[in-house]
């Protein structure tokens, strides 16, 4: 399943989907520069391809897990003790500070996806992402999932309150016995107390009672995933390219820089930051003029966080290498 931008195809619901993978009967060996080609795209990119992604050229992330299969308490048994101990002190101190600490897990109430959506937005622009959700289609699917009832699919909500107030909030998926962690929130003058950390555990202690096995972190191994989860299944990051000019420019590049590793890795890290955000803004807005205003905006953001860059050479590769990434596709 994909969405198409140009001659780009993404997973079907980039960039909010962290998990995708081909559908074919099992043990079947595919080409996916064919599949490319026979869907009349010149490149894929991916982010999180399961089952096969041993095959694929590009960089293996593990998938981080909690694995709640033999109960909270067993998990907690797990962890670092020294963790643990830190997070009980934080809690007592948040309930002396801000007044006692209490916890739900469930549908939304009282707007608390707006409310997560609101700091979500104001923290991408603080750190200069592109805003996903200023997209035509991200919130409104947000809201039908939300209005979606079942006991075992759909949005849960994890809020972490201390007295009347919101500390920290996440939005979630549930699907059978796994759940997957998704848009977690705190607000960040309380961050004394690592309200993030409290709500995440209360929210492992609640979705084990409710029968939930599996607390999917999402690929990658930042370091507050390591402090909940363990690396599982490796998943890859990457681009298939169907086009044989593009292909021979990727080999060309590479074969040059090979010679100079030190250059090649930092090109190569560079590279895979600005696909991220380019792949982001091309999912996110289905149309050209929605694409170039955002590659605008976003290489705007690029220079406020990075002011000691030349403007004319780094925010003019930025702009060019977003405006040919949207061109090529």
């Amino acid at each position: 399943p994909f969405q198409r931008r140009g001659t780009l195809i993404q997973p079907i619901g980039a960039p909010l989907t962290d998990y995708h993978g081909l559908l074919a009967a099992p043990g079947r060996e595919i080409d996916l520069a064919e599949v490319v080609r026979q869907v009349g795209a010149r490149r894929f990119r991916f982010s999180g391809l399961v089952a096969g992604a041993d095959h694929i050229q590009g960089a293996l992330r593990p998938s981080m897990i909690a694995d709640l299969s033999r109960g909270y308490e067993a998990y907690v048994a797990g962890r670092p003790a020294g963790f643990m101990k830190d997070k009980r002190r934080r809690a007592r101190r948040m309930a002396e500070a801000l007044g006692p600490l209490s916890f739900t897990f469930g549908a939304d109430e009282g707007g608390i996806l707006d409310f997560i959506l609101d700091l979500k937005r104001q923290q991408m622009r603080r750190t200069g992402q592109h805003d996903v959700f200023a997209s035509p289609w991200t919130i409104p699917f947000l809201r039908h999932l939300a209005g979606q009832s079942s006991h075992d699919f759909g949005l849960r909500f994890a809020v972490l309150r201390a007295g009347s107030q919101v500390v920290a909030a996440e939005v979630g998926l549930r699907s059978g016995d796994a759940y997957h962690l998704w848009f977690p929130v705190y607000n960040v003058d309380f961050a004394r107390f690592s309200p993030g950390a409290l709500m995440t555990l209360e929210a492992l202690r609640a979705g084990s009672e409710a029968g939930i096995a599996v607390f999917d972190f999402g690929p990658g191994e930042e370091h507050y995933k390591r402090e909940f989860a363990d690396p599982r299944a490796l998943v890859a990051e990457g681009l298939v390219t169907a086009d044989s000019l593009l292909a021979a420019i990727k080999v060309t590049a590479d074969s040059t820089l090979a010679a100079v590793p030190l250059a090649h890795r930092a090109l190569a890290q560079a590279g895979l930051r600005l696909d991220r955000r380019w792949d982001r803004i091309a999912a996110c807005q289905p149309t050209l003029e929605g694409q170039a205003l955002a590659v605008s905006e976003s290489v705007v953001a690029l220079g406020r966080r990075h002011p000691k860059a030349s403007a004319g050479l780094g925010l003019g590769l930025g702009m060019g290498l977003g405006l040919l990434g949207l061109a090529m596709d």
